[in-house]
């Protein structure tokens, strides 16, 4: 046997650090090569880590909720055989005096055996850590025992009507003017800021911060645009394909980019670096019950509006059900949010870094307008670009729009160029 610390792998795309979300092998367990130790959520997904090797854990470097950084130690492994090669990293290291007395280092004696854990999944674990549960205390209702989304909310529910209540009674009055009762105080809920709502803080913080933003905000007339969808759709139908306006959106954003290649590129400002994408890869913002994940549809422009439906589709059901892969979510050159299916109707959208663009559709509408010299009912499509004011001025913001504009007013020429629906 012989230990060695297993330090925070870069799970991707140079990623600086992670929050622990679950240990799924308790301190003193045996584990199999490869069978995940711990899930970590980082910028881009939960992940499990793996055991480099069969053997034992001794120690846990962080406890749940907690964020490590990547390199740092992350757990001390007892190798049943020879210590694996990890790269440099920890290769037959032992913990140092400064490690062994971090508060966060959890050990335990081989002898010990550890109480059994609740059965749950990692989201719900952290949907339970969100609000302040402890799996243990929650009963649940699940195959074997497992404890699910449903049972932590329950039992927020009945945490939070066990709290003191005070009843008005009803008194006679003949006065007209309303009371108001102040609800009795009680103390504000502090928590820390973790999870998909931490790296949405970090970074919008950082893209407000670091991104000079220059944004238009334009009406287009999209009566075409939605007599063309609902032709496509009834089209689509037929191939189980369930069509919405956002493929259409994706499809002339696409051709946007290809001609406009300063939206489709980032800006390396310390070392005063454009890269223009090779790639046009979009990422359409979602909005989970975690928060706001961004999965990307690579190589958009070579996809029939057809396929990027389906792609869509299945970015969404990853995406509820929190399986989006690193490569679903990684490699971005462009970022689309259809807040219109909220029923918003427009908005300022912020870019996300290291992207030059985003575009954000609203709620499409019929409104009264001028139209070759008559009054008359229209569609009207807003849309709003925000642009990194360092890549992209005025004129070449304005002229992306309208290009953008001249393909969702006009859907015919976006079709023209793509593969038909049903992939011929």
């Amino acid at each position: 046997m012989a230990e060695f610390d297993f330090p925070m792998p870069d799970v991707g795309e140079g990623l600086s650090e992670a929050e622990i979300v679950e240990w799924v092998v308790a301190v003193g367990e045996h584990v199999e090569e490869d069978h995940p130790v711990v899930v970590v959520q980082t910028d881009k997904a939960v992940v499990d880590i793996p055991a480099p090797t069969s053997g034992r854990l001794v120690a846990q470097a962080a406890r749940v909720g907690e964020i490590i950084q990547i390199g740092s130690n992350l757990f001390r492994f007892d190798a049943a055989g020879a210590v694996p090669d990890l790269g440099g990293h920890g290769h037959g290291s032992r913990v140092t005096a400064a490690a062994l007395t971090e508060p966060a280092l959890v050990t335990a004696e081989p002898s010990l055996k550890s109480a059994p854990k609740p059965k749950a999944s990692p989201a719900t674990r952290k949907r339970a850590l969100d609000l302040g549960l402890v799996l243990g205390d929650v009963t649940g209702t699940g195959p074997g025992g497992r404890i699910t989304a449903a049972d932590v909310e329950a039992a927020t529910g009945v945490r939070a009507q066990s709290a003191s209540t005070v009843r008005i009674a009803p008194t006679r009055s003949t006065a007209t003017v309303p009371t108001h009762v102040r609800p009795p105080a009680g103390d504000d809920r502090v928590e820390p800021l973790r999870g998909i709502r931490r790296q949405i803080a970090r970074s919008m913080t950082e893209s407000w911060r670091t991104i000079p933003h220059v944004t238009e905000l334009r009406e287009m007339d999209a009566t075409e645009l939605v007599r063309a969808h609902l032709t496509l759709r009834k089209h689509l139908a037929e191939h189980d394909v369930k069509l919405t306006l956002l493929p259409l959106f994706v499809a002339a954003s696409a051709v946007a980019l290809r001609e406009h290649p300063t939206f489709n590129a980032s800006l390396d400002y310390d070392n005063e670096l454009i890269t223009y994408r090779a790639r046009c890869n979009i990422g359409i913002a979602m909005s989970t019950d975690e928060g706001l994940v961004v999965p990307v549809i690579h190589d958009a422009d070579q996809l029939s509006i057809e396929e990027i439906a389906r792609r869509i589709d299945e970015l969404a059901a990853a995406a509820r059900s929190r399986t989006l892969t690193l490569e679903q979510l990684g490699g971005g050159t462009f970022t689309i949010s259809n807040y219109g299916s909220y029923g918003t109707w427009m908005g300022t959208p912020i870019i996300r870094q290291p992207e030059a663009a985003i575009v954000g559709f609203g709620r499409a509408k019929d409104a009264v307008v001028a139209h070759q010299g008559q009054a008359v009912v229209r569609s009207i499509l807003p849309i709003a670009v925000s642009a990194d004011h360092r890549l992209n001025d005025g004129h070449h913001l304005g002229a992306f729009v309208s290009t953008i504009e001249r393909y969702l007013t006009d859907p015919v020429l976006l079709l023209a160029g793509r593969r038909s629906p049903g992939g011929s």
